[in-house]
C-alpha cells in the first residue's frame, strides 16, 4: 500500500489511498496542540532596581507579560534563602516569660509573596508546590531548645506573615482572554518597606491542568541610596566614627524632646 499527494493547477488535493485520508486528518488535528506547546512565555517587570531612599516606605512591583492560552499564572516575588537564629521564649515557673533558648533554622527565604489568578488550592499539584505551606517542607529546624509540642516552622510562617515578609493572595492579577496561543497578565505586588537590600527574584509560572506550562524570572535588586547609604558605608568602614555621631544623635534628640516637655509644662 502507498500513499501520495498530488497537487493539481486547481489546487485541490487527491488522496490515493484511505489510510493517507486518516494521516492528513490526524496531522491537522494535532497541529493547533503543537502551535499552543510552543507558545512562548515573556515577562517584563518594574521597577527592577529598587531605591532605598531615606523616604523609602515600601514599593509596588509591576508586572505583565504573556502565557499560553488557557492558564494560569502565579507570581512569585523571592529573596534568597538564609539561616536564621532566634529566641525561643517560655515561661519560667509559669509566671514569667523568659529566653528558654535558642533556635537556628536553615533554607528560609528572607522574603516570600505569592500572588495567583485563581485560588492557588485550585491549580492542582503546581499550585501546592508553589504555595507559602510548600516551606514547611523546605525549612530545616536545628533544635537549640526544647520546643515541646510547638510546630516552629508554622511559629516562622506566623511570624514572617505579620512582619509583611510571607504572604499569599489571590486576585491581584489580571487576566486578558485568549487570543491565539496566547493570553495577557498583568499585576501588582506590593513590596513591604521590612524588605532588606539584596538580590531578589520575581517569577511567572504558569499552569494549566494542574501542571506547569511555562515559567519566566527576572532578578530584581534593593539598594540603599541617600543618607541611609552613608551612614550604612559609615557603620562599615568607620564603626568608630559612626559609634560617636550615633552617641551625638542620641543626646541631641534627648534633649530636644526634654525641652519640648518642659516647655509644655511650664503652661
Amino acid at each position: 500500500m502507498y500513499c501520495s499527494v498530488i497537487l493539481e493547477d486547481t489546487d485541490m488535493i487527491r488522496m490515493h489511498s484511505p489510510s493517507c485520508t486518516w494521516l492528513f486528518l490526524i496531522i491537522l488535528a494535532l497541529i493547533p496542540s503543537m502551535v499552543y506547546a510552543s507558545a512562548p512565555m515573556t515577562m517584563t517587570a518594574s521597577p527592577t532596581n529598587i531605591l532605598m531612599g531615606a523616604r523609602y516606605d515600601g514599593v509596588t512591583l509591576k508586572a505583565s507579560g504573556t502565557i499560553p492560552a488557557g492558564s494560569d499564572v502565579i507570581l512569585r516575588f523571592t529573596g534568597a534563602p538564609e539561616e536564621l537564629h532566634l529566641r525561643q521564649k517560655g515561661k519560667v515557673f509559669g509566671l514569667l516569660w523568659m529566653n528558654t533558648g535558642k533556635v537556628r533554622l536553615n533554607n528560609v527565604p528572607k522574603i516570600c509573596l505569592v500572588e495567583s489568578s485563581r485560588p492557588i488550592d485550585q491549580l492542582g499539584a503546581a499550585g501546592t508546590a508553589l504555595q507559602l505551606a510548600s516551606l514547611k517542607s523546605t525549612i530545616k529546624v536545628e533544635e537549640g531548645a526544647n520546643s515541646g509540642n510547638v510546630d516552629l516552622i508554622h511559629e516562622l510562617l506566623l511570624l514572617k506573615e505579620n512582619d509583611g515578609l510571607y504572604a499569599e493572595t489571590m486576585g491581584d492579577i489580571h487576566l486578558g482572554p485568549d487570543t491565539g496561543a496566547t493570553r495577557n497578565f498583568a499585576a501588582e505586588i506590593a513590596i513591604p518597606s521590612a524588605v532588606a537590600p539584596g538580590h531578589y527574584n520575581i517569577e511567572a509560572v504558569a499552569v494549566k491542568d494542574g501542571a506547569v506550562v511555562g515559567q519566566q524570572t527576572l532578578d530584581v535588586e534593593a539598594r540603599l541610596t541617600g543618607f541611609p547609604a552613608w551612614l550604612s558605608k559609615l557603620a562599615f568602614k568607620n564603626g568608630l566614627l559612626y559609634g560617636i555621631l550615633a552617641t551625638v544623635i542620641a543626646v541631641v534628640s534627648g534633649l530636644a524632646i526634654g525641652l519640648v516637655f518642659q516647655s509644655k509644662g511650664a503652661h
